[in-house]
């Protein structure tokens, strides 16, 4: 029988393959890479993820489902060095896949098997074949993005007299008020606590 726990050999497999074929200084979006890292750290792989420097983190579409904190440390968009990487990958793939769905609900085991083979080799050729357009597509959008914002932030900050430095200081201090949050303020525990006396007092009445 198949336990759980058993299945994180394979995402540890997939990281133990993209340290040995990427190496240093990399990145890795998964659905849970918040913990999923916790799980990293503490295995064999531990050691060789620090030493090469591999940074996780959760998908933009995923992290929104997580509470701001958690999005803080492992959101893309609070990540130096992610740019415009939504870490979904898996998810345009899949989405391209669920044209398949109508054809398959009928379809004996052979030719289901088939059906997927064949439209995964052919979309694999045609993102091989549009690599260099796309490469300029987000190298020209990379650029846009760099060119009109790097203008819109300057006079941002301008007008608020603000340094690159205060938005590093915001994001702390953001983070220090969501890990204050994880005991409510000592009134209203008093307060709680006053009125399950009350309820107490009522009852031994």
């Amino acid at each position: 029988m198949i336990k759980s726990g058993e299945l994180t050999t394979y995402p540890l497999a997939i990281v133990d393959r993209l340290l040995s074929v990427y190496g240093a200084n990399g990145g890795c979006a998964y659905d849970i890479g918040c913990a999923f890292a916790k799980t990293v750290n503490n295995s064999s792989l531990g050691p060789k993820v620090h030493m090469l420097n591999l940074r996780f983190m959760v998908g933009s579409f995923h992290g929104h489902a997580h509470n701001h904190k958690c999005q803080l440390d492992w959101h893309p968009m609070y990540i130096k060095g992610t740019g415009h990487t939504k870490g979904e990958g898996c998810e345009h793939v899949f989405s391209s896949s669920n044209e398949l769905a109508r054809s398959l609900c009928h379809a004996n085991q052979f030719h289901r098997h088939q059906a997927i083979e064949q439209h995964f080799a052919f979309w694999n050729e045609d993102k091989y074949e549009a690599l260099s357009i796309t490469i300029r597509n987000h190298y020209q959008e990379a650029s846009n993005v760099i060119r009109t914002l790097t203008v819109e932030l300057t006079a941002i900050k301008s007008t608020l007299q603000l340094s690159d430095d205060d938005f590093i200081h915001f994001h702390a201090e953001e983070r220090a008020y969501l890990e204050s949050l994880k005991q409510e303020p000592l009134k209203d525990q008093l307060s709680v606590h006053f009125v399950q006396l009350l309820d107490e007092l009522e009852q031994a009445k």
